[in-house]
């Protein structure tokens, strides 16, 4: 079987030959290719399935899409980069690249209504970028989101969907990925977390208006996300038990949730839900929104859970997806102590059934690949029913 085959046995309740592995590669992959340091034989979409295919894992990382064409009718969105040229002069470009020295991004959204402005700092020694202000920081701000998901419309484009169901046969996890659920959309990308539970202590009407105008606009992209040729959807909501305790995810996550994957089941799509911070205070309250697999479950020492102790704190049914912290294929950290993690994860769910081993979360730029190799054929050899 390929990883994507065994993959879709546990989501069907089957059993696979071997445990299924997947590790999410595209932070890896993005980095070393704005560095130049990505090997030719990798480069392309057809090399990135091909580092894949050399590791021995199914990916899911870089084939999560929105299966749409989105416009913001009466909305004007601009995005423009500032920084310092080589030479220390002042540049300002609509474009960016990665030794321009634009490492600030502007975006900005115009309305009848106001204007929001979200800033984001580039940081090139781990290729990434941190918002230094989010858009959405009062009631005001508020009104203007409410008008801009009031503007918005989709129209179905499933062709990257297609396309990446051909290229990535046998090994790709191919999703759509329809936004951020409301809630979450304001911790991650409008409001930041102070901000967020700053407005729900002082402007709680304010922000479930908010959210009710948010979820009506969703509607119509999972009747797109229903039809699409993905079969698995994904919630990308980033959660954490830091940041949303068992009231808020019980008020704000699990009734959307459950809204959502009556109708995705009906069309025959499987949904896994994007949890790779702390566990212990959400992990049990997922297996009742109806929702197929937790993934990115990150264990101790790096999360809060001891991993055999996943199945116990998550319920019988809940598919577990990950297990392996990703900073273990960094050289910072002993090659004992990824193998020995691995080890604990099939010796623990071997016979459970609905576990897929999983990097929890995206292995970084300095990973070594022999590592993940190396997991491979651990897995392949311990992990085997056969």
């Amino acid at each position: 079987m390929t990883p994507q085959d065994r993959l879709m046995a546990v989501f069907r309740g089957e059993k696979p030959d071997v445990m299924p592995w997947f590790v999410d590669m595209i932070y890896w992959y993005d980095a070393h290719l704005h560095w130049g340091s990505l090997p030719e034989r990798y480069r392309g979409s057809k090399g990135y399935v091909q580092l894949c295919k050399d590791l021995g894992c199914g990916t899911y990382g870089g084939l999560l899409s929105l299966p749409a064409d989105v416009k913001y009718g009466n909305v004007k969105i601009t995005v423009f980069y500032e920084g310092l040229s080589p030479s220390g002069e002042r540049i300002r470009s609509n474009k960016w690249s990665f030794k321009s020295g634009l490492n600030v991004k502007y975006t900005r959204c115009d309305t009848p209504v106001g204007t929001l402005t979200s800033v984001h700092r580039y940081i090139p020694s781990s290729h990434t970028w941190v918002c230094v202000k989010y858009p959405v920081e009062d009631e005001e701000g508020l009104k203007i989101l409410r008008y801009i998901y009031r503007q918005v419309d989709f129209k179905p484009n499933y062709s990257t969907q297609y396309k990446q169901l051909e290229e990535w046969k046998g090994y790709g996890a191919v999703s759509s990925y329809p936004q951020r659920i409301p809630f979450a959309r304001l911790l991650v990308d409008w409001c930041g977390a102070s901000n967020t539970y700053r407005l729900l202590l002082r402007s709680r009407e304010e922000l479930e208006e908010t959210l009710d105008v948010m979820s009506e606009a969703d509607d119509i992209v999972y009747d797109i996300v229903a039809e699409a040729p993905a079969p698995f959807v994904i919630f990308g909501d980033n959660i954490t038990s830091e940041l949303v305790s068992p009231p808020i995810f019980k008020r704000y996550y699990a009734p959307y949730y459950k809204k959502r994957v009556g109708k995705l089941r009906a069309k025959g799509k499987y949904t896994y839900v994007h949890v790779d911070g702390t566990l212990r205070g959400v992990l049990p309250l997922i297996e009742e929104t109806g929702i197929d697999a937790a993934e990115s479950l990150t264990p101790a020492p790096v999360g809060d859970v001891q991993v055999e102790d996943l199945r116990k704190i998550a319920g019988p049914r809940l598919i577990l997806w990950g297990g392996v912290p990703a900073v273990f294929f960094s050289p910072v950290y002993p090659e004992e102590q990824l193998m020995s993690m691995v080890e604990r994860v099939i010796e623990r769910y071997k016979e459970d059934g609905r576990f897929v081993i999983g990097s929890c979360d995206q292995p970084p730029p300095e990973s070594d690949l022999e590592r993940i190799r190396k997991v491979s054929r651990l897995i392949e050899k311990y992990g085997s029913y056969l």
